[in-house]
């Protein structure tokens, strides 16, 4: 004889069967219901995770534009800023050159200016001594007094 696996009754053993099958089956239907579900999950997760690494990388590349526009722009500002102070040099220089040529011309006016004065000093000497040898002889005198009252009316005046 056999072994008996659900008992000494065959029609208890075909219904504990049968309803061991139904309840199996009810679980792999359950459990696959489950897996596709979950496989669904697992689409849309994937889905999820490609749009949203996509996003990334389209952040990564502006922040990567952003960057190389920053550092042109920070290039830019150091090439204008050398330019700006090298421009700045040149003027000053040229400042101080032409400042230097002006001193140099005022220098000479002023030294031509104290030339000129000696020079008018000197003739003014030479008419005064010319006039002290006029003023020798008797004649002369009363002239040179109405000259010089003349002009002193006229200065007053």
């Amino acid at each position: 004889m056999g072994i008996q696996l659900f008992g000494n009754n065959p029609k208890e053993a075909a219904v504990e069967m049968t309803t061991n099958d139904t309840e199996n089956n009810l679980t792999v239907e359950t459990l696959q219901a489950d897996i596709i579900q979950a496989r669904k999950k697992l689409q849309v997760s994937e889905a999820r995770m490609i749009e949203l690494q996509k996003k990334l990388d389209d952040y990564i590349g502006k922040e990567r534009q952003i960057a190389e526009v920053m550092i042109a722009a920070q290039i830019s500002a150091q090439k204008t800023e050398a330019q700006a102070r090298a421009r700045a040099e040149i003027l000053m220089q040229e400042t101080e050159a032409e400042l230097r040529l002006k001193h140099q011309e005022l220098e000479l006016l002023q030294m031509k200016a104290q030339s000129f004065k000696d020079e008018v000093l000197d003739r003014l000497d030479q008419y005064k001594s010319s006039l002290e040898k006029i003023m020798d002889t008797g004649e002369e005198t009363s002239f040179t007094v109405i000259n010089t009252e003349k002009r002193n009316q006229k200065m007053t005046g």
